[in-house]
Order: structure tokens, then sequence, then C-alpha cells
């Protein structure tokens, strides 16, 4: 009997400990949420990304804190941070229990990775953008300041000594594996070699035309590999200081390189959306890895068998080194929100974002359901733009997905088309949800559009323009119904009532205006400061909800903050706090119980208005 109950016992604790990597894999929309906060759909721009000194883990820093994940099964550990803070650069402590980073609120902080507690922080000495390296004892720290390399003292926090002043800005810097010498590149151009001792200069190598990117050491310490906007990689004998070879292939800047732990091979990272392994003794190009845009980083993992890389900050790859082969993706990482939207039945939540996709969610399981590729750019006198949607507007029964790009678009006379699927600039693009073809343009605006919406029955579409005015539009048809005057400014939304009589209009002009879609006259206008991002809520009993937030420089105390506002009466009833950076967009789901945030972090949170409005001090 108790041999059966024990073999019981162990069978279900085996399949108890199969399921935790699929529920954490599931979790992860609920890590470290905000207070009132119900969900977090993605995982925030990619700024670094480092591998544990064991391998077993690798590290994704970026908007909204640093993501662990388990390198074998690709899933998520967790998230470290506590605090909405946008992290830039991260780095493991050598013996791989500490990460550093820099960010934003703290300037530099140091993370136990076990348990993500807060172990010292050198705020005011180190900022969101400077570089920090420990030691390969672990025992020093080193950052850059002020054009200066600065040592500390690992455990204390003081500072030991500073090196002389760069004639420009330190752009990268590395310890060599024997600790005894650092070594940084500048945007002069001039790679400058120090002695960790004294801090004084022993040499300096020159050779790159442009600024240095990034400079490592191979793993022997005998070669230092650098690169930078002269698209060559430099490949220095470290004890004579000469030139060992020039790497060349590359067509625009290098961001970013990595040398492989057998001192082989070398991946580099560049504008030209590739990632190209060179052999380190013949300096011959051995593989290229296309990406589809451009890469800011790449790394190899310790034991030589991948290599991780990062495009546009949102996207990334994991390659097999010896094939060249690309193993997974991870894609759930995006970069800055420009519109978000939830689908008529509240399960779906449409995203777009500045890499010019719209990602569609399911909202009960944080998953990502699709992609929309929205390939499209334009080209000016000086460079090639990538055109991104920023207002989407669904049909009532979800099948139709109206877009517009805005006027981060050019004219359409020098529209490139790079898909079949384009988004215009005065024109309002209508797509199938399910098959992504293109339905019906939308042609009359002599201004950009930049907000559409469609009336509760589907019949209308209502568009603002750049300049402020108002065109209705039978939806079947494309016909041009009439034009609303009134606003002085770009038009950022808009909301129907359920009996399709009012319509709620809002514009940079500051002001909130309702208007009788049976007259065309408007009923009542709210007024706030010019530059204020309304967002309005039109319930079935005649409840108005109107959320405000700031993304006009002039509105400073409403950068990282939602107020909410009940229109009918002009008072403002809430605040909302809990983005780490800028808010940029608002959505409230059709039946008025949640609030989508949306901001410069790049993720969304999810809030609920009823438990906000009962649990939130009343603020007027």
């Amino acid at each position: 009997m108790k041999k059966k109950f024990l073999s019981t016992f162990l069978l279900l604790l085996i399949v108890f400990m199969l399921c935790i990597p699929y529920a954490s894999a599931q979790d992860y929309t609920q890590w470290n949420l905000p207070e009132g906060a119900k969900a977090r759909l993605g995982k925030g721009a990619i700024r670094d990304m480092k591998y544990s000194p064991d391998g077993t883990m690798l590290a994704v820093s970026g908007s909204i804190g640093v993501w662990l994940y388990d390198v074998k099964t690709l899933q998520e550990i967790t998230l470290l941070g506590k605090n909405p803070d946008y992290l830039r650069n991260i780095w493991f402590s050598p013996d791989g229990k500490t990460i550093a980073s820099t960010s934003t609120f703290y300037g530099c902080a140091f993370r136990d990775i076990t348990t993500n507690k807060l172990k010292k922080t050198l705020t005011g000495r180190v900022t969101a953008y400077n570089i920090i390296l420990f030691s390969p004892d672990g025992r020093m720290l080193a950052s850059d300041r002020k054009k200066k390399i600065h040592l500390w003292d690992a455990e204390t926090g003081a500072e030991i000594k500073t090196t002389v002043e760069h004639p420009d800005y330190i752009s990268s810097m590395t310890f060599s594996p024997d600790g005894k010498t650092i070594v940084s590149g500048s945007r002069d151009g001039i790679i400058r070699i120090f002695d960790v001792n004294t801090a004084e200069i022993k040499q300096e190598l020159k050779g790159h035309t442009k600024y240095v990117n990034n400079v490592v050491f191979s793993p022997d310490g005998k070669i230092l590999v650098s690169c930078g906007g002269d698209q060559s990689i430099y490949l220095w004998d470290i004890q004579t200081g000469t030139l060992r070879s020039t790497l060349k292939g590359h067509t625009k800047s290098v961001h970013s390189i990595s040398v492989s732990s057998d001192g082989k091979t070398i991946a580099s990272a560049s504008s030209d959306e590739t990632v190209r392994l060179w052999d380190v003794h013949s300096g011959k190009l051995k593989k290229i890895l296309h990406h589809s845009e451009h890469v800011d980083i790449v790394v190899f993992s310790p034991d030589g068998e991948t290599i991780a890389s990062t495009n546009s900050h949102h996207s990334l790859h994991l390659w097999d080194t010896k094939t060249g082969k690309r193993k997974k993706t991870l894609n759930e990482h995006a970069y800055y929100i420009t519109s978000i939207l939830f689908s008529p039945d509240g399960k779906t939540l449409a995203i777009t974002n500045t890499d010019n996709n719209i990602l569609m969610w399911d909202t009960n399981s944080g998953q990502r359901k699709k992609v929309l590729m929205m390939n499209q750019r334009w080209v000016s006198n000086q460079a090639e733009h990538t055109v991104y949607v920023e207002s989407m507007a669904f049909s009532p029964d979800g099948k139709v997905l109206a877009c517009a790009s805005g006027e981060k678009t050019a004219p359409p006379d020098i529209i490139i088309d790079t898909s079949k699927n384009p988004s215009g600039s005065r024109i309002i693009y209508l797509w199938h949800t399910q098959t992504g073809k293109l339905i019906k343009k939308f042609r009359g605006h002599t201004s950009f559009v930049e907000s559409i919406s469609f009336s509760p029955d589907g019949q209308l579409l209502v568009s603002g323009s750049q300049k402020g005015t108002i065109r209705l539009w039978n939806a079947n048809t494309g016909e041009h119904i009439q034009t609303l005057i009134g606003h002085t400014d770009e038009i950022r939304s808009f909301s129907f009532s359920s009996d399709e009589k009012t319509l709620a209009s809002t514009s940079e002009d500051g002001t909130l205006r309702l208007w009788d879609l049976k007259t065309g006259k408007q009923k009542q206008a709210l007024t706030g400061t010019k530059g204020t991002n309304w967002h309005v809520f039109l319930g079935p009993t005649g409840q108005i909800l109107a959320s405000e937030s700031g993304g006009d420089f002039v509105n400073t105390h409403l950068w990282m903050n939602i107020r909410l506002w009940d229109v009918v009466t002009g008072h403002h009833k809430k605040i909302i706090e809990g983005h780490a950076s800028v808010d940029s967009t608002v959505a409230f789901s059709p039946d008025g119980k949640t609030i989508a945030i949306g901001g410069t972090d790049s993720v969304v949170l999810l809030w609920d208005i009823t438990s906000i409005l009962n649990t939130l001090e009343m603020t007027k």
C-alpha cells in the first residue's frame, strides 16, 4: 500500500514539475503589475541582452524591467524590477547572482536574481545612458560619465580611480579577461587602453574613420575587436597595438560584435539588416544571417552553439551557429505603441506600434493571436521612412478593420507600396480581419487622416483630419455624406452614443465636442489644455466617461497619468498611474468596464474602471 501511494505521489510530482514551464509561460502577463492593473500585453521594447556566465539564462532588458529566459526551454523565468522603470544596459556579475542595470529611475541598480531584491543603487553617479561593467573577478565596477572612466569598489560603491577626460563621449568599454586593462571606444573614432591600477593611458589605437560602437576582447585576451560607423570591423594585436586585419562587407554602420567562446568566430550586427559571421584567423566571411530590419545587438551563448540577435528593439532571434539557421524568434517584445483598440466583442485587442505591424491579442489569455504586416515606406530627399498606423476602427461585427496612418507619412505622390496592403496618408483603408485583404479605399480628405470610427450599426464611418475637419461616410459605398466644422486642430478620436444620435470628438486643440448627427450641429464642448489627449466612452444609459492624458510637452503633469472625467457634469473623477513613461494611447472596452492604456514603455496595461472608481481617492 505504501509503495502504491509512493508511486502515485511521484507520478503526480513529475506531472506537476512538467507543467510548471507551461504555467510560467502563461502567467507572465500578471507579473509585477501596478496596483489595480488586470494584465500586461507584451513585454516592452528591447534595449540590451546578455547571457548569464553559466549560459543557462538569457537576460533581456527594456521598457518595463529585465526578462530572464531559460535558455533550454526559452520560457520566461521571471521579470526583475518592482518599480516602473525604463532600463537600458544590463550586466551580470561574474558569479551570475547579481544583475546590474542602468535606468532613468535609479541611475544604476544592482538586483539579486534569485530574490528580485534591490541590493544597492548608484543614483546620481550613473545615469541611464552610461555604461557599467563588472571586472572579471567581480570586485570592481567601471562606468563612464562626463567623458571619463570611473572605477568603483563593487561592494561599497566607493570611487577608486578616474581616468583623464576623453575628447568625445565614450560609446563602449570592456575589461580584458585578466582584469588588468580596460578599453574604451569613443565617438572620436579612437580606442584608448588604460591600466586599471593606475588609470593611465597605455596606448591609443587609431583606424576608425567614424565613431566606435563596440569593443570586445577575444577569450585569450590577445585580440581586441572593434566596430563602428565606418562599416568596418578591426582586429587589433593588444600587445603591440598594431592592426592585424580589417573585416569589410557590411554596407551600413556596425552596432555590435561578439566573439565565440573558442575565439574562432566573430559575429557582427549592422544597420544593413544582417548579422555576419567571420573567421577570426583568416578574416573571411563564413555566413550571413538576414533580418528584416536593422540589427541592434548580437551575442554568442557561452557554449558558442547559439547566436542571439535583436532587431529594431522588438524581435529576438536565436540562430544555430553551425548551420546559420534560425532556431526561434520571440516576438512578444515591441517598439513604441501608437494605437490600441478593442474588438466589438472585447475578446481581441488590436495594437499598432512603430515597427509597422498590427498585433491582435487575446484579452482573456493574454496571448497574441495574429500579426497584420503593414509594409509600406516613403522616401524623402534624405532617407527612407517607415509608415506606421496611428488610427484603427473595427466594424461592429469585427469583420472589417479600417486604418489610417496619419501625419507621419509623405504626400501620396511619393508613396512607395512595398506590399499589397498599403496604409495611406489622406486615404482610409478597409481590411478584412480574417484574410488581411484590402476591401475599399475612402478618398476625399485634403489633409492627413488622424482618426476613424464606425457607427454602432456599421453603416457610417467617421474620420478626422490634421486640420480639424470631420467627415461622415457611407461605410458600404464610400460616399461622403457630411462635413462637421468646429475643431481648429488635429482630430484625435471619436465615440458614438448607442442610439447613434450623438458623436463625441476630441482634438489637439484641447477640446472634447459632442455633435448632433442629424443636424451636424455642436451640442456641448469640454475644454482642456492644448495638446491634451482625450478618449471617450458613451455608455448605453447616458453615462459619458472621458480620459485625459498629456501627450504634449505642455502637459508635464499628465505625462505619466490618466485622468477620468464625467463629461455630463464636467468634473474629472480619478487619476490612474502606472506606466514607466509617457502614456500615449487609451481604449475603453465596449462594456465600459475596462480601460487599456499603452505608453512609450511599449506595454499595454489593463485596468478595471469600477475598481478604480471605488478605491482611488476623489480628485477634483
